[in-house]
């Protein structure tokens, strides 16, 4: 009976013991990377894809009749309406927005450079006054969007053919030629990525897309026909410029100390300052502390053939 509760008390003991270890080692193991909310680690949709707003910003927000939170858009952000953060108390509300827009024309340049504009507002809880937080121009860059960010469904290429033929000849007689109607969607202003024999890949613009086997394209810079052609076309593409025309609408420096000194500000464009290499993506950092709602107003985007982008889509995350 002596040995049994000699031995209950040493398993006891060691029990005791192990309990007093865990305690000891659990603090000294590396601390688990959770993110401070869900947001830091994913994309969310801030604006859905839509075409400009109104012709300016006047047109949408009149500040001097309806610029109190109760007279704030109405639509959801499935129509390109307004965003709730919901900010939490102590954490930070610093975010990154980036950009994506559908690109329907090429310039003189033969470049992807279709262009919109844009003001980023905000309201600070109910019946709060509407702020002004940025304004500025975007300009689409070489960067395609294959998949959004957010894990939804992106664009697919409206064209990928190959074995496409090609007849040069004169400006109206630059035609690419399928046989699977593999050119349906397409309309004239749009641009194509074209490769193949005797062909200068490039980007190109359709001019004439009158059936769904046949399109004509300008400018082809080519020394004669081919039958081997690559014709491919995703109209999505991620801006990389991002400009602002105003600069004092939400500081850009923290107790005084300018950005560019190494104290990063609360409104900052990344990779827009027009020197980035070719497929990188611009977006914006601003603190929206003491903020509840926003809302990305577009405008100067227009859905038909022009050098101004259509479709707009915003993207945000905790930064």
């Amino acid at each position: 009976m002596k040995n049994v509760i000699r031995y209950g008390r040493i398993t006891l003991e060691l029990l005791l013991l192990l309990v007093v270890m865990t305690y000891l080692v659990i603090p000294m193991l590396p601390a688990k990377a959770d993110p401070a909310d869900a947001f830091q680690s994913e994309w969310v949709l801030i604006r859905d894809t839509a075409d400009e707003d109104g012709a300016d910003f006047a047109t949408v927000y009149d500040l001097t009749l309806k610029g109190n939170f109760a007279n704030k858009d109405s639509a959801t952000v499935a129509n390109g309406g307004p965003y709730q953060i919901s900010p939490r108390a102590g954490v930070s509300n610093r975010w990154m927005f980036t950009i994506c827009a559908k690109n329907y024309d090429v310039g003189s340049d033969n470049t992807i450079d279709n262009t919109f504009s844009f003001n980023l507002i905000g309201w600070a809880k109910n019946n709060g006054m509407l702020q002004v937080i940025a304004e500025g121009d975007c300009i689409l860059g070489t960067q395609a969007v294959i998949v959004y960010p957010d894990s939804g469904t992106a664009f697919d290429a409206l064209v990928d053919e190959t074995a496409v033929v090609y007849t040069h000849g004169g400006a109206s007689t630059e035609r690419f030629t399928v046989t699977n109607e593999g050119f349906a969607g397409t309309v004239a202003g749009m641009l194509v990525y074209v490769t193949g024999t005797n062909i200068t890949s490039g980007y190109y613009a359709i001019t004439t897309a009158t059936d769904p086997n046949n399109i004509v394209c300008s400018n082809i810079a080519a020394s004669g026909d081919s039958t081997n052609a690559t014709v491919q076309s995703n109209p999505a593409f991620w801006a990389d410029t991002i400009s602002l025309d105003e600069t004092t609408k939400w500081t850009s420096t923290i107790n005084g100390a300018a950005a560019a000194s190494g104290n990063e500000g609360v409104l900052a464009v990344l990779n827009a300052d027009g020197s980035i290499s070719a497929g990188e993506v611009a977006s914006i950092v601003v603190d929206l502390s003491g903020i509840e709602w926003i809302q990305w107003v577009i405008y100067d985007a227009l859905p038909a053939p022009t050098t101004e982008a259509g479709d707009v889509t915003v993207y945000g995350r905790k930064f």
